[in-house]
């Protein structure tokens, strides 16, 4: 019998070579043609697949090679115009979903009659065509919460990357996610607790990035149980003391995964207090240091403090940012590509 769409006929190779031309937004898109395009769909294996797969608040879309691609859009059905009728397709156990291709015919948007019904199905979906788990899920309404961490906990287990930007009523809404939430690479909080914000349980802090805004209630006892290649403190509350505890912590074997930390404070920074009982050697300014992190943005490092850890030599540098700085800044060598400090 002929099929319906002549690519289907080709053999496996030729196929598995106009697949690997595609794209993951072909992929998607094809899959939800029919049941035999889904299972070609899923058994194909190529670059088309390669690609992390990241969850918003309206939308799923991947990242590749540094590029964000939309993949799919979801909207409630109340936003959908009432002049025509859609095309429907079937997602999960849902057999009529209304589509529509939009921004220039390059994203499919899907409606449903409950947005995060809809955005978690297109999660599940996403993760039967692609034959991987969702990298990375955005949290940026609170009302989304219960239903975002209890997906990820019952069909994932846990989740790559956590990123949450959200305005919290009280302060267990976060106590929530951070308990609840398994997040095993990166966490990014852009969520402003109340000013006398503890956590209730110590959150994860041994995982590869760390992101904190605002970061005024973490402490020095969080400051000690941080081990992350990239860590971001902003507007914390933490003292010229505190970096120095964890600046000893660090040149005794703490935090051996650091790269690169960066922390803004209320107070001016006071290098001679940070650097009180360490021994360092200074850099004088006119000594450029090319530093690229895991960003792959090139940082020239000037006047400066070279530090080294006790237990294996690992060699860190405090940057000297002058006399009126409120920012701390460290990086340890080699950097992301390979540079030394000399």
């Amino acid at each position: 019998m002929s099929s319906a769409f002549p690519i289907f006929s080709l053999p496996f190779i030729p196929l598995k070579q106009v697949l690997d031309s595609f794209g993951s937004h072909a992929i998607i898109n094809i899959s939800l043609c029919s049941l035999r395009s889904k299972a070609v769909a899923i058994s194909y294996r190529g670059p088309s697949k390669d690609v992390q797969l990241e969850l918003g608040n309206y939308y799923l879309q991947r990242y590749e090679k540094m590029t964000i691609c939309f993949l799919l859009n979801v909207k409630e059905t109340s936003k959908m115009r009432k002049d025509r009728i859609l095309d429907t397709v079937r997602i999960g156990d849902f057999r009529n979903v209304p589509v529509e291709m939009e921004m220039g015919g390059k994203v499919l948007t899907t409606y449903w009659d409950d947005r995060m019904i809809g955005l978690l199905e297109i999660a599940n979906y996403a993760r039967e065509i692609f034959n991987r788990d969702i990298y990375e899920i955005n949290l940026g309404d609170e009302e989304d919460l219960g239903q975002a961490v209890e997906w990820i906990r019952s069909v994932q287990g846990s989740i790559k990357s956590l990123h949450c930007g959200f305005e919290p009523t009280n302060d267990s809404v976060l106590d929530y996610v951070l308990t609840n939430c398994k997040y095993t690479e990166s966490l990014s909080l852009h969520v402003k607790p109340s000013d006398g914000y503890c956590p209730a349980k110590m959150p994860n802090f041994d995982i590869d990035e760390l992101y904190l805004l605002p970061s005024f209630w973490i402490k020095q006892n969080h400051l000690l149980t941080m081990n992350c290649k990239y860590i971001v403190l902003q507007d914390s509350k933490l003292s010229n003391q505190d970096i120095n505890v964890l600046v000893q912590h660090w040149m005794n074997g703490g935090c051996v995964k650091l790269k690169e930390l960066l922390i803004t404070v209320e107070v001016l920074i006071d290098y001679e207090e940070i650097l009180e009982a360490v021994e360092f050697t200074a850099v004088t300014g006119d000594n450029l240091r090319d530093y690229v992190n895991h960003e792959d943005v090139l940082l020239s490092i000037g006047s400066s403090f070279d530090i080294k850890r006790s237990t294996d030599g690992t060699t860190a540098t405090i940057d000297e940012d002058g006399v009126d700085s409120q920012w701390f800044h460290m990086v340890v060598w080699p950097d992301f590509v390979g540079n030394s400090c000399h």
